[in-house]
């Protein structure tokens, strides 16, 4: 099936499920907007709608929008989301009651922005049973057209199930033209597949957890663009950005058809996760979302690459709760995620100290796997974030002894079971974490 014609559609898959598609329209080209009156006819009978931005956005795309809205005979209302302090919008319960008090009776939101106003918007879609569509700003992150959330709630960074948008709209001058940093938050974020996809496959070696091939092989015609030509992505190479938009797109729409997060988010991602927590809790800013993922899939590949060279594993019993010291005030809630995680790391050992297992998991595992020294040369090479000292915290460049905490804990942060949970039941994590991170990302 191309993937084009995934847009919109209803099928049965290989996996035993049946897949839909709520994004119908996915529209990357130079006059991308001029469809959104349109959309709005089909979407908002009484062609009225609500323009949600943050202030950056608002002038890199919202204006336009709203201009073209109004020329249109379209009713346009606007709200710009507060920023959190002196930082960008955050996506937490505070700031989405802020915007679902502002939705009142529009027939449509527009979302414009990449990650925190997509995440905001489609949560508030959800909650007020809107429709929505996306124009998106920046080629900065995977869930575009995710019907998934990434929301702190009393302090714990979680996911779960929303609205997916009826339509994702791009401008490629909007895209290739947005900060730099951004693009290489994407490049990062896209990275993660080949983790995330052996850690779903682990889980379903394991535990028999639901797992979907053509999930994982969706963007198979796409890696090879962004992983062998990242210098295109540096030089602002036309194709080579529409590429990168595309995989984040699609890697958005293989998180909704499984209906998890698991083609796309892996142990990487808990460790970003752990240090947005960190960031919060300590009142401080962290870094993008994608350049903590980029760094830290280049490590956890790397932890993949080391477990894959033991041949007769020695398990050890996990701790029995979680280390309230590092975590502080956020202990009871990443305490509450630990717990329900132990019966499976109980049956984990159980699972692979039987014979043959162990092996049989390394096979079913190593056709996901990419080489960490590709993902660190990819990039490296689009001069994106590939070192632990990259990464800021605070807005200082990031402590190697905080980074190896945050590695060493994110796997007590979420109940999801990873190759974290793997290296520490085999003791590689901790006693080797400060060996790996200077292998790899110093």
């Amino acid at each position: 099936m191309e993937l084009t014609e995934l847009l919109g559609s209803s099928f049965d898959c290989a996996c035993g499920k049946h897949h839909t598609v709520p994004t119908e329209e996915f529209i990357y080209e130079k006059n991308s907007f001029g469809a959104i009156p349109r959309l709005i006819d089909t979407y908002s009978p009484q062609k009225r709608c609500l323009l949600i931005a943050d202030r950056r956005t608002y002038g890199a795309a919202g204006q336009e929008i709203e201009a073209l809205c109004e020329s249109s005979g379209v009713r346009c209302d606007h709200f710009i989301v507060p920023d959190s302090g002196d930082e960008s919008p955050v996506v937490d319960d505070r700031t989405r009651d802020v915007l679902v008090n502002q939705i009142t009776d529009p027939g449509l939101l527009i979302a414009v922005g990449s990650g925190v106003i997509n995440d905001l918007v489609k949560w508030a879609a959800f909650l007020k049973d809107k429709p929505y569509i996306v124009a998106a700003t920046a080629a900065s992150m995977n869930g575009y057209g995710s019907a998934n959330v990434a929301a702190t709630i009393d302090g714990l960074k979680v996911l779960f199930h929303a609205a997916a948008p009826k339509a994702v709209i791009a401008k490629p001058d909007i895209i290739i033209n947005a900060p730099y940093e951004l693009s290489t938050a994407g490049l990062g974020d896209v990275l993660a597949k080949p983790v995330s996809s052996a850690d779903w496959r682990l889980n379903n070696f394991l535990f028999e957890d639901y797992y979907c091939q053509f999930s994982i092989d969706l963007l198979k015609d796409l890696e090879p663009v962004y992983l062998q030509g990242p210098q295109k992505i540096k030089n602002r190479n036309p194709d080579a950005f529409k590429a990168l938009f595309m995989a984040l797109f699609y890697s958005s729409v293989a998180m909704t058809i499984a209906g998890t997060s698991s083609p796309a988010s892996g142990a990487e991602h808990l460790i970003s996760h752990t240090l947005d927590m960190l960031a919060a809790r300590d009142r401080c800013s962290h870094d993008l979302h994608g350049r903590q993922v980029g760094v830290s899939s280049i490590l956890m590949a790397a932890l993949y690459e080391r477990l894959m060279t033991i041949e007769h594993p020695q398990f050890r019993e996990p701790a029995t709760a979680v280390d309230g010291p590092f975590w502080g005030a956020l202990t009871p809630i990443v305490e509450k995620e630990y717990q329900e995680k132990l019966p499976k790391m109980a049956q984990a050992i159980a699972i692979l100290s039987q014979p043959d297992n162990w092996e049989a998991l390394r096979a079913a595992i190593a056709p996901h796997l990419l080489p960490a020294r590709k993902l660190k040369e990819c990039l490296q090479r689009a001069k994106a974030a590939h070192r632990y000292s990259d990464l800021r915290y605070d807005k200082v460049p990031i402590d190697k002894d905080f980074f190896a905490a945050a590695v060493n804990h994110a796997n007590q942060m979420r109940n999801r079971f990873t190759i974290l949970d793997i290296a520490v039941l085999l003791g590689v994590l901790p006693q080797e974490t400060g060996d790996l991170i200077n292998n790899w990302l110093s």
